[in-house]
């Protein structure tokens, strides 16, 4: 699937696309828009209205996708699953990797996985799929009672989830042993695992190394990395500290690097996957907001 196949699938959807919100902007009088019509009837009859705006207001309704209702009202049903059973517990972010073999081996001659978007959103929806079934099912993490999970992408193309996860009382991380046992931020003695975390699981590197690194904001890395160097896993207000232990320091491209820049995750889920898989231990509701 090459460029002009691409670009015929876009302007195809766009089309789609411009037909489904020329029928919402039609027939506005059908689609419940009672209330903002009082809204705007009021506005009207206001003298103080500001005579500069333009147009006329269309409301898109709930079923229509990524629209402010539609995400008002998903954001409220993941607001209700945690009224009743707790805020989450662990925040695992799953992002495609394009050297998997399911889709390299259907790759046609001369073909990347960028060229076979198709090809790699299916991919990873099977495998997040399984991810999903290993952590509520098979119960790896212990008892799982509630979930939410989104699909986003990137500017490159990958798509990646977030998913949110709550444990039941007896299956929570109520300590530092218990967080150790699910979440290791370090450069590990198994070497198959080793090379993974170097392959998948390394940040940046950004700071010093690369002041031009795209998580850079007024020379500050938005990831706080690297992370303070601690031989023990701590709890700060809630929110872990991971053990990054002082340890020599594993040569990633041409830079050395430490344990600082290990991003936290599952080796089993790393085995598994074989992609980058960001487990991290939560307790508030700022994670719910962020997906």
């Amino acid at each position: 699937m090459y460029n002009l196949t691409q670009q015929f699938m876009v302007d195809a959807y766009a089309r789609v696309e411009s037909a489904t919100l020329n029928y919402y902007q039609t027939h506005q009088h059908e689609l419940r828009s009672m209330s903002y019509n009082g809204v705007r009837d009021q506005i009207v009859k206001d003298p103080n209205k500001n005579t500069k705006a333009k147009g006329q207001k269309v409301i898109l309704p709930a079923t229509y996708s990524n629209s402010p209702r539609n995400l008002g009202q998903k954001c409220a049903d993941a607001m209700a699953i945690f009224a009743k059973f707790g805020p989450p517990d662990l925040f695992i972010t799953f992002t495609a990797n394009p050297n998997w073999r399911e889709i390299k081996e259907n790759l046609e001659k001369d073909e990347v996985a960028i060229d076979r978007p198709d090809l790699v959103t299916r991919v990873f929806k099977l495998k997040l799929d399984q991810l999903i079934k290993e952590i509520t099912k098979w119960e790896i993490f212990g008892n799982v009672i509630a979930w939410v999970y989104r699909i986003e992408f990137q500017k490159r193309g990958l798509p990646h989830a977030h998913i949110l996860i709550v444990l039941d009382f007896k299956s929570k991380l109520k300590t530092v042993d218990c967080i150790d046992r699910v979440i290791c931020a370090e450069f590990t003695d198994n070497e198959e695992v080793k090379n993974l975390v170097k392959k998948h699981m390394v940040h940046g590197p950004c700071g010093d190394y690369n002041k031009n690194a795209v998580c850079m904001e007024n020379d500050k890395c938005i990831k706080y990395f690297p992370k303070p160097l601690c031989d023990e896993t701590t709890l700060i207000n809630g929110y872990p500290i991971y053990r990054r232990r002082q340890s020599s320091t594993v040569k990633i491209g041409k830079y050395q690097l430490d344990n600082s820049w290990v991003v936290p995750f599952n080796p089993y889920l790393l085995k598994r996957f074989r992609a980058h898989i960001n487990v991290e231990c939560c307790s508030g509701v700022e994670s719910i907001k962020y997906i």
